[in-house]
């Protein structure tokens, strides 16, 4: 089915991607109030086979492992289909993710295609996730390998600015 666009459905779509791109944000920089600001307090999360609950217990969950031993992690928004059905919309995003993990002792980078599923929910003009799901359509897993573009860049240089998790960030700060 076609749906013309008006200024509402416009700014609602907007709305609702920029509430996808904060969650982005918030979760690569382990930011939890600017990620809890992306749910309803009674929003749902289901997480593939690694969580199912309270969207609330999910949020404070990660920023505790991510605070703690984190490593890097970016996720790149893809696509973003927008359908709206009443108060609600459902969301289908694609995302592009990398995220370094350590096992055995060893650092992996892993790469991840996968989309998120949201109903969203619009409460006295606010649109944020009522619902998540997730689905994963593929990963790449391999040694981390870094390099810093043969040698280019030199991370201990104090003019570098590397990212880090929390309000240290580039993203936080003004200059």
């Amino acid at each position: 089915m076609m749906y013309k666009n008006t200024i509402e459905s416009v700014i609602a779509k907007q709305d609702i991607s920029d509430v996808i791109m904060r969650y982005a944000r918030a979760i690569d920089r382990a930011d939890g109030p600017l990620l809890h600001s992306c749910y309803w307090d009674d929003a749902i999360e289901e997480h593939g086979n690694s969580y199912t609950g309270p969207a609330r217990d999910y949020i404070d969950g990660a920023m505790e492992r991510l605070m703690k031993g984190g490593d890097v992690m970016m996720h790149h928004v893809g696509n973003i289909h927008i359908e709206f059905d009443g108060p609600f919309a459902w969301v289908e995003t694609y995302l592009l993710t990398f995220a370094r993990f350590s096992k055995d002792g060893e650092k992996w980078d892993t790469m991840t295609g996968g989309r998120v599923f949201d109903k969203f929910e619009c409460r006295d003009g606010e649109w944020r996730i009522r619902h998540r799901k997730i689905a994963l359509d593929w990963n790449r897993d391999e040694p981390m390998s870094e390099g810093w573009c043969l040698g280019l860049f030199k991370p201990e240089d104090p003019r570098m600015n590397m990212g880090e998790k929390g309000k240290g960030d580039l993203t936080y700060t003004r200059f």
